[in-house]
């Protein structure tokens, strides 16, 4: 089993090949990353006649399915290229990126299966709330603007997602193993196989996804009447409103954290992240998603990959959520270890967050108080990062992966060879061997 971590912008993509050429994308990141450093390397496996058997969405954040939605874009403007050329129209221009390998499978949660009617009213409320905070005389409530206005985005790519691949346009199976509903973990549910590869859902859980519907609706309710009238009042007062009205909608989802790991300041689509463990003859890989540490437990416990002491070491373990603080703390890394770990972050965001990965050094190299108890954890690992310094968007985002090479780069001097670790600067990608 090979995993191949591409550039992704501030988000994730990943494929995952089997030993017997099975194939599964992992996210798309964002569409311009997609663009420059993914399309090219799917188009080399549909010139090799290869397939994608499995497209896998863990949730709709954009820097998740943006990508996605970009290659579903290119798969229909080489269907209707060939539509073109098989009536003889030379002049139809081809399409400016590569063509995209065939489509087997998509797994992806739609969020109108996750919330049903109140959707669209919810990206409304959303994309109402970013101006009203843009309005504010607060900076910090201004700063969460952005971030509804991205929620209220993917949101929106979500559902285009589930409408690019319907039977109406792609005719993309969506959920097939699920039988086209939520994929999630079920009272005796097996792991899929996919050639020799067999996934095992570890999240979201169904009492999960129900806890997240109703906190939705209940925001929306809660919400609904104070948005109309604030944002009434900002188009008759030129947006002068006072910063305790505004601070009022931020409560249900704040997102401003002091401590690692607190599961309350994740946002509602991570906690629905679709989680997988991916096994093949023996070697483990673990995607989580933007997942929060709580649930994978939860769903590793639910699927027997724990061991008596309650811990797990993987071969691959790419870091939930970009190595933000929000979802990782010091108690779940002592149970959780892999010979590699994979951030997918470029410092937008702060991410991968510094005392993340300290804490990640510290579950390996630290004293025996702190450390992983895992009978494999006193072994050799690496970190390995899909960006750097060098290859960051931006001076804040720059100096931020400066300080986080720092940090491994003194851990890997003192580790007497214990610790290896990469960071990626001029290529596309990087490929691990989980073996």
């Amino acid at each position: 089993m090979k995993l191949t971590v591409f550039k992704a912008g501030k988000g994730d993509c990943l494929l995952v090949t089997g030993s017997d050429g099975t194939n599964i994308l992992v996210d798309g990141g964002m569409r311009p990353d997609y663009r420059a450093h993914v399309a090219g390397a799917l188009g080399s496996l549909a010139e090799e006649k290869k397939r994608l058997d499995l497209v896998y969405v863990s949730h709709i954040d954009r820097d998740h399915i943006s990508g996605v939605l970009q290659l579903m874009d290119d798969v229909v403007a080489w269907r209707v290229f060939d539509f073109q050329r098989r009536r003889r129209n030379t002049r139809f221009p081809e399409p400016q990126r590569p063509r995209p390998p065939k489509i087997a499978n998509l797994w992806h949660n739609g969020f109108h299966d996750q919330v049903r009617d109140n959707r669209g009213e919810i990206e409304d409320a959303l994309a109402a709330r970013a101006s009203i905070l843009a309005a504010s005389n607060d900076e910090g409530l201004q700063e969460l603007a952005p971030l509804d206005r991205e929620l209220a985005t993917s949101i929106r790519e979500g559902l285009e997602l589930s409408d690019r691949v319907s039977p109406e346009q792609l005719g993309i199976p969506l959920n097939k193993q699920f039988d086209g509903k939520l994929a999630l973990v079920r009272d005796g549910g097996r792991p899929v196989r996919l050639g020799k590869l067999r996934l095992s859902v570890i999240g979201p859980f169904r009492e999960d996804l129900d806890g997240l519907r109703r906190e939705w609706n209940e925001w929306l309710e809660t919400h609904r009447d104070q948005l109309v009238s604030l944002r009434r009042r900002m188009d008759a007062d030129a947006g002068r409103l006072a910063s305790n009205e505004i601070a009022a909608l931020n409560e249900p989802l704040e997102l401003a954290a002091q401590e690692l790991g607190d599961r309350s300041r994740v946002t509602v689509p991570n906690l629905a992240s679709l989680m997988l463990h991916v096994e093949e003859d023996g070697r483990t890989l673990l995607l989580t998603g933007d997942g929060h540490g709580t649930d994978i437990l939860k769903g590793l416990e639910k699927t027997g990959k724990l061991d008596d002491d309650g811990r797990i070491h993987v071969d691959v373990f790419k870091v939930q959520h970009h190595g933000s603080e929000h979802n990782v703390d010091a108690a779940f890394l002592q149970r959780v270890s892999g010979d590699a770990y994979v951030f997918c972050a470029n410092g937008e965001h702060a991410n991968p967050d510094v005392r993340v990965v300290e804490a990640v050094i510290e579950s390996r190299l630290g004293p025996a108080r702190s450390r992983n108890g895992h009978a494999t954890a006193d072994a050799s690992f690496a970190l390995h990062f899909n960006s750097s310094a060098a290859a960051a968007p931006g001076d804040r985002e720059r100096e931020h992966m400066r300080q986080v090479e720092k940090v491994v780069k003194d851990a890997a001097r003192r580790s007497s060879g214990k610790l290896t670790y990469s960071f990626l600067e001029g290529q596309s990608s990087f490929a691990l061997d989980v073996a």
